[in-house]
């Protein structure tokens, strides 16, 4: 019994720091790993791995990688078609 208390809080801590992160990167830009870690003081760095990993996994959130430095933003929202909903805002406009 204690096992399971111990996973269901571990399990909802990583839920809080995967709003965080997707708070952080609320402005759709690009932010370096070290910057997020340094604004996100309290996360430990596999705190933020953890939720970078799952949330790239499921797509909420484009992750890259530069020589030694992996760059995060919140992905764009995907619309009906395939295309993101900046290009089919963009489309209509043409």
């Amino acid at each position: 019994m204690i096992a399971a208390t111990s996973n269901h809080a571990s399990a909802s801590d990583h839920g809080k720091t995967q709003q965080l992160l997707l708070q952080l990167l609320e402005d759709r830009q690009e932010h370096s790993i070290e910057e997020l870690s340094e604004t996100a003081s309290g996360i430990s760095w596999a705190q933020l791995f953890s939720a970078m990993d799952s949330l790239s996994r499921c797509g909420s959130i484009e992750l890259r990688r530069q020589g030694f430095t992996y760059w995060l933003r919140k992905a764009q929202p995907r619309v009906e078609g395939g295309g993101s909903a900046d290009a089919a805002a963009n489309s209509h406009h043409r």
